[in-house]
């Protein structure tokens, strides 16, 4: 799993502002689905995932498909159920998005 935020903007008044931070080691792994699996298809999807001031997924998007709708689904399913930490600006916990990659591969 990768993980990027882009750089946050800084913030009118001069305060420290953080991007979210997404880190998906805290997540549970996505169940392989198994139609998905018998075709023998894998590949990585890009999520961007807008993060709310606690942490979880408010909202999702595939930015770019895996090739497979299965996995795409699966992918989403699972990632919007992480926590996250939310992005700060000024020391107050704020919406943003991110943007996650997931690799689906077969051993």
């Amino acid at each position: 799993v990768v993980a990027e935020a882009p750089p946050a903007p800084p913030s009118p008044s001069g305060a420290m502002r953080t991007a979210v931070l997404a880190d998906a080691n805290s997540c549970a792994v996505p169940e392989y689905p198994a139609r998905a699996a018998r075709n023998g298809e894998q590949g990585t999807v890009t999520l961007a995932l807008l993060v709310g001031a606690n942490g979880k997924v408010n909202d999702s998007r595939v930015q770019k498909a895996s090739g497979s709708r299965e996995l795409d689904r699966a992918a989403v399913s699972a990632l919007s159920l992480c926590q996250f930490k939310p992005a700060m600006n000024g020391g107050s916990a704020e919406a943003g998005w991110a943007q996650i990659a997931y690799v689906w591969t077969l051993e």
